[in-house]
């Protein structure tokens, strides 16, 4: 099972590459406030990103609940495949 710190890892590898950001760092507080490219069209590709990523589903609810790079990697660590 990935540790949040890994998770983190590969999201923010997700994030760079998505957003072509080589230089982006997220840390568990970053938000779509926080990243500057991180709209509500890049959340959908950001979002499909991580689940084809970790093959799992994100419940609409909680993709409208999650507030932070931090909510993502405690749902992918408490989810896990």
């Amino acid at each position: 099972m990935a540790t949040r710190d890994e998770v983190l890892q590969s999201i923010t590898a997700i994030f760079r590459k998505e957003l072509n950001e080589p230089d982006l760092q997220l840390d568990f507080t970053s938000s779509a406030s926080t990243v500057e490219k991180w709209d509500s069209i890049n959340n959908l590709i950001l979002i499909s990103a991580i689940e084809d990523h970790y093959q799992i589903s994100f419940p609409v609810d909680f993709i409208f609940d999650a507030e932070n790079v931090g909510d993502l990697c405690d749902y992918i660590v408490a989810n896990p495949k």
